[in-house]
């Protein structure tokens, strides 16, 4: 195995000579086989190990198992304690899910921080073999088909190719040692029922299902890319990004064939994962929602509305001098210009010297009035929101910027018209917003 796995690093990851690699160790069997066959390559490795809580003694001594390992292979090592229940409570996700994100952020703040080149998850065969099936019962589409990933950008899972029952072998070949995770007997997830049921069934009449999975997986991999493609041609004609989410603009995705196809291959990203729910929000009436983990999308009118499920509350209050660099909630910009043509979007040209120092940025409150620009006398928010057709989320998450009691910007939508620029005016002053992608 280890002649195999080397030729591998050789014909397909050749930079992976002399580099950092953070290696993900639960202290199970398929990572403590990687580690070994890892310690045994030319790279610098460093491990990481997360410890969720949820065995009581049994996740310490996993911990303990893997900090011994590494001061064996006398290799950097870094340990993280989640109170998984407790943070359970408070995201609404499943179990696999939250500890998923919760891992893998970790993992990626541990790769900056030790300027590491990649991380390695010891997922193989099986697991992959497992995803398929579990995505084929979740209707995932073609990239839940394509399954794990050998590679993607920094991470790498080099035991892909080969299965458990291989690793299994080289490990009681060598005498490694390693933990057996107790909750993996039990059939209550299903990932374990399959493990302990399906699979064995299927690789009885199919011996080599793993790898012709494997090529079936590159040629969808293909497909997928040129999908991909297709798709970030059509989304300019309906996706469209605003100073706080996107709005997705339904008649002009009535015009593309397969529209339900096109939705839920751009929001799955995401989180959303409910093909039916989400094609009947298209034909729903305004305000019906939606719900992912971290994202909540609206139907408005004859669109679609995506924002993140966190809302600032309404009383969010900030003071900051111009050209600061105190962190605000929305990404304003600040530059001294002599003269300006045409302004891109979220973009407002001022009287410098109208300014009052400090500039406010807060939530608008009702009551609250502007003089929009190019118009004459002053306007109630609340009615300028109801003529733009703002809908309620999108009211919650507009910021304004102020000058003393006066409104300067409501920010990514309309100037007031009492900081506009005049031939008076002797200094200007842009400021602009970026576009959220959430």
């Amino acid at each position: 195995m280890l002649t195999t796995f080397s030729a591998q690093f050789g014909e397909t990851l050749p930079e992976i000579k002399g580099a950092k690699v953070l290696i993900a160790c639960s202290g199970g069997l398929d990572s403590s086989v990687l580690l070994y066959l890892m310690a045994q390559q030319d790279c610098e490795l460093l491990v990481a190990h997360c410890n969720f809580k949820l065995r009581g003694a049994e996740s310490d001594q996993d911990q303990e198992f893997v900090r011994e390992l590494a001061a064996k292979y006398k290799v950097g090592y870094f340990e993280k304690s989640f109170d998984t229940k407790a943070l359970l409570e408070q995201s609404g996700e499943s179990l696999q899910m939250m500890a998923r994100r919760l891992r893998y952020d970790w993992f990626e703040q541990l790769l900056q921080e030790q300027q590491a080149d990649y991380l390695m998850t010891a997922h193989h065969a099986d697991d992959n073999l497992e995803t398929f099936l579990i995505n084929i019962n979740r209707a995932s589409g073609i990239k839940g088909l394509c399954g794990i990933p050998s590679h993607s950008d920094k991470l790498l899972r080099p035991l892909l190719s080969f299965d458990r029952d291989t690793i299994r072998a080289y490990a009681n070949k060598e005498g490694l040692a390693w933990r057996e995770d107790s909750s993996n007997a039990s059939d209550a997830y299903l990932r374990n029922a399959l493990r302990h049921h399906v699979i064995p069934a299927l690789k009885e009449q199919l011996p080599d299902i793993e790898n012709q999975l494997l090529q079936t997986q590159t040629y969808l991999q293909q497909d997928l890319k040129l999908l991909v493609n297709f798709i970030e041609q059509l989304k300019d004609k309906v996706w469209q990004p605003t100073v706080y989410g996107m709005t997705i603009d339904l008649a002009a995705l009535s015009e593309i064939g397969a529209a339900d196809a096109l939705l839920f291959h751009l929001l799955r990203d995401y989180g959303f994962t409910d093909w039916k729910a989400i094609g009947e929000l298209k034909q729903a009436q305004t305000g019906k929602k939606v719900y992912s983990a971290t994202h909540q999308l609206l139907k408005d009118r004859e669109q679609l509305l995506l924002f993140k499920k966190e809302i600032s509350t309404p009383d969010a209050y900030f003071e900051f001098e111009v050209f600061s660099t105190q962190e605000l909630p929305v990404a304003l910009q600040f530059k001294k210009v002599s003269s300006w043509s045409k302004l891109a979007n979220h973009t407002i040209v001022v009287d410098q010297d109208r300014l009052s120092s400090p500039l406010i940025l807060r939530k608008w409150q009702p009551g609250d009035r502007f003089f929009p620009l190019g118009m004459q006398g002053s306007k109630k928010l609340s009615d300028y929101f109801t003529d733009q057709k703002i809908s309620g989320p999108e009211k919650e998450k507009i910021w304004l910027l102020c000058s003393g009691s006066e409104i300067v910007w409501v920010v990514g939508y309309r100037a007031d018209d009492r900081f506009k620029v005049t031939k008076n005016t002797k200094n200007l002053l842009q400021i602009s917003c970026a576009a959220s992608s959430h």
